[in-house]
């Protein structure tokens, strides 16, 4: 009903069009021209292409070794914490695990562990991480008994 009377619009207005350019050719004076109005199409005519776009897609963390070896977990932006501790966003139930174990920063593509204060401590590759230390894909975090491998997007 709707693209009916938009289109009954449109014809009225080419009437009124053709009957000043038939009045303006037999008086002989300019047709003044009226600003153009935007062509009338129906609503469900329109349609609209949205350029796809890729979503970022962040750094993740594989489990190695214990109960959830070969779980995989992704890393987004901010801080997230690894324990085996309720409200931890790495949850590894494993007992040498502390409650809040490390954290984890990810900004962009850049990620740091960081071990906080935990009871068996926290090593990337092999080295003891005492204060923040940056990780690169490849990289392998012990975390207590849980060995945890990161890896690019």
């Amino acid at each position: 009903m709707a693209a009916a009377g938009l289109e009954g619009r449109a014809f009225f207005e080419r009437q009124q069009q053709r009957r000043r350019e038939a009045q303006a050719r037999l008086t002989g004076k300019p047709l003044r021209r009226r600003p153009a109005s935007p062509p009338v199409v129906s609503p469900s005519a329109v349609t609209q292409t949205v350029p796809s776009i890729r979503p970022k897609s962040w750094p993740r963390v594989l489990v190695t070794s214990g109960a959830l070896a070969g779980q995989t977990f992704d890393l987004h932006p901010g801080e997230l914490i690894i324990g085996r501790g309720k409200g931890s966003d790495i949850l590894l139930d494993d007992p040498v695990v502390s409650h809040k174990h490390a954290l984890l920063r990810v900004d962009g593509d850049h990620v740091t562990i960081e071990d906080l204060r935990s009871t068996n401590g926290t090593r990337v590759n092999g080295v003891a991480a005492l204060r923040e230390t940056p990780l690169t894909p490849g990289d392998q975090a012990d975390i207590g008994g849980v060995q945890l491998l990161l890896q690019a997007s």
